[in-house]
């Protein structure tokens, strides 16, 4: 496949509980529609990491998977956010580009299974982003790279309480915000990121957060000359971490005020003992 495209909401009526366990493999021609991109998207580079993914890792290591899988992903597949923005096309991507690997991701542990209810859900195939198979891998290392830096998204990934919870708030689009929620958790559990979060985004409605710590704006032209570039080798990182686009990186200062506010917040938080 060459060309994204956008699945129609009509064809979500075939995303049935065979669908979702893998025996039907419907067609859902009749509900795409044509994608057009100012800009080259490689869906084979996109296609080329998730098989990779899928070999290197068995089902059981799901976090590891996540982990080594956000970043390459977004590297591979490249967006603005505005064109992230668009639901019919996760929709396509999970439902016809790669709907294999959110069987794989997240199926039954048996997957030999012939439970028609034990497929994985609906919405990963074609939910919202942050449940969306595809769309919060590569919305979580959009929203928690450093700039070009993607060591944060691999960070907040290995605690899945972080894009269970802080991704899914309005407060991962403060840059300073995330960053320091990367720092402070680390070390710390799924308890501790989940009353971080919870805390975070409530005192977020009474405190301007961005008035606290600055954030530095996106570079239009960093993005730009992201987008265009025909240079995309899903193999060169496999090992190593590839480069994001060349996005100012967070202000140093900006993140210690961030975290001086976090350890605060924590100290009144109530962690869920069970």
């Amino acid at each position: 496949m060459s060309t994204v495209k956008s699945l129609d909401h009509n064809g979500t009526r075939l995303i049935t509980p065979a669908f979702r366990l893998g025996p039907d493999q419907p067609t859902f021609g009749e509900f795409e529609t044509n994608l057009a991109f100012d800009h080259p998207v490689d869906l084979v580079a996109a296609r080329t990491i998730i098989d990779e993914a899928m070999r290197r890792f068995s089902r059981a290591q799901s976090t590891a998977a996540d982990v080594w899988l956000a970043p390459r992903l977004h590297y591979a597949l490249r967006f603005s956010r505005r064109e992230a923005a668009r639901r019919g096309m996760w929709r396509w991507l999970g439902a016809v580009f790669a709907p294999d690997y959110v069987r794989w991701r997240w199926g039954p542990a048996d997957e030999n299974s012939d439970d028609p209810e034990a497929g994985a859900a609906e919405d990963r195939f074609i939910g919202p982003e942050y449940k969306h198979a595809l769309a919060r891998l590569w919305w979580m290392a959009e929203l928690f790279r450093d700039g070009p830096d993607y060591a944060p998204v691999a960070a907040a990934m290995s605690n899945q309480d972080i894009p269970n919870n802080l991704f899914r708030m309005d407060i991962a689009h403060h840059r300073p915000t995330v960053q320091a929620a990367v720092k402070f958790l680390e070390g710390k559990g799924g308890r501790e990121a989940n009353a971080l979060a919870k805390a975070t985004n409530s005192a977020a409605t009474t405190l301007i957060i961005d008035t606290i710590s600055a954030d530095t704006a996106l570079d239009p032209a960093s993005l730009t000359a992201w987008l265009n570039d025909d240079d995309i080798d899903p193999l060169r990182y496999l090992d190593d971490l590839p480069p994001g686009p060349t996005d100012p990186k967070v202000d140093p200062a900006a993140v210690a005020t961030m975290v001086t506010l976090l350890e605060a917040l924590f100290a009144e938080a109530r962690i869920r003992t069970s």
